[in-house]
């Protein structure tokens, strides 16, 4: 029996016009909700956006946002996997001198409560980052940035490569410099998401197990992209999306009949409910 249904939003939940079809979702949440089945959107995003996507039920599910840093139950906050002001700033330093000017697009630095930005971000790039985080909020340096500054605690680090930057290369690169207790994961969108090393989906989704009492069998998983990888063989009832890249329909126990274009989640719950 399902008691937990947890889904990646961009590729996976969503369409390629970042839509979903909130009339057959709200219908199979109500199922859901009559049958004790907890929904939680699991996402690189932050809990903000999330929750404005789902303004319906907000308060009514569970949410993993920035790739399992943080789990909200509703409004209430069950979990922070922080990192500190030093490990950002040497991440910036590590950026600096790893890649040469140009291949980094975007720098991002996300926290409980906002997004931080350099002020002098390309105008075209920021419009981009105000979509997946919010709010956003401008500073002088994110290399000096202080969390007791913007009285906040930070969670990732996202670096956008370049469109035509050989992605994977420069994502293997950077997941030789980092440090040990930090990790990157592929976000989508030519994005590298990096983080606590302990902060991932999986850990994400077994703090709502913990607190639920849930088993590895009772749940039931969506995504697309590498960083949904970890919460995709944690259980037999995993779905990797018809428009995944064959590493990730391998990795996964099943593959959607229809892709995120054609409500593939929701056409694979309409069955599984």
């Amino acid at each position: 029996m399902i008691k937990m249904v947890a889904v990646d939003m961009d590729g996976t939940f969503l369409d390629d016009k970042r839509q979903y079809d909130k009339t057959t979702f709200l219908a199979l949440f109500k199922q859901m909700k009559a049958h004790h089945i907890h929904f939680v959107a699991s996402s690189g995003s932050q809990y903000q956006r999330l929750r404005h996507e789902f303004a319906e039920v907000a308060d009514q599910m569970d949410y993993i946002s920035q790739n399992g840093a943080i789990v909200h139950s509703g409004s209430k906050l069950q979990h922070i996997e922080a990192i500190s002001d030093e490990q950002v700033h040497g991440v910036i330093q590590l950026l600096r001198k790893s890649f040469k000017p140009g291949l980094i697009s975007q720098e991002v630095v996300a926290g409980l409560n906002g997004t931080y930005v350099n002020r002098d971000m390309d105008p075209k790039f920021l419009k981009i980052v105000k979509y997946y985080y919010r709010p956003v909020i401008g500073v002088d340096n994110l290399a000096t940035i202080a969390s007791t500054a913007v009285k906040d605690q930070f969670t990732k680090l996202a670096v956008s490569f370049t469109p035509g930057v050989n992605f994977d290369s420069a994502s293997a690169k950077l997941a030789q410099v980092l440090p040990a207790k930090l990790t990157n994961e592929t976000s989508g969108f030519n994005t590298d998401l990096v983080g606590s090393a302990n902060a991932t989906k999986r850990s994400g989704l077994q703090i709502l197990q913990d607190h639920y009492q849930i088993a590895d069998d009772e749940l039931m998983t969506f995504g697309d992209n590498e960083n949904d990888l970890s919460m995709l063989t944690m259980t037999p009832h995993s779905f990797a999306m018809k428009n995944a890249a064959d590493k990730i329909r391998q990795s996964a126990a099943h593959v959607t009949q229809f892709d995120n274009n054609h409500n593939g989640v929701l056409e694979t719950l309409k069955m599984a409910l």
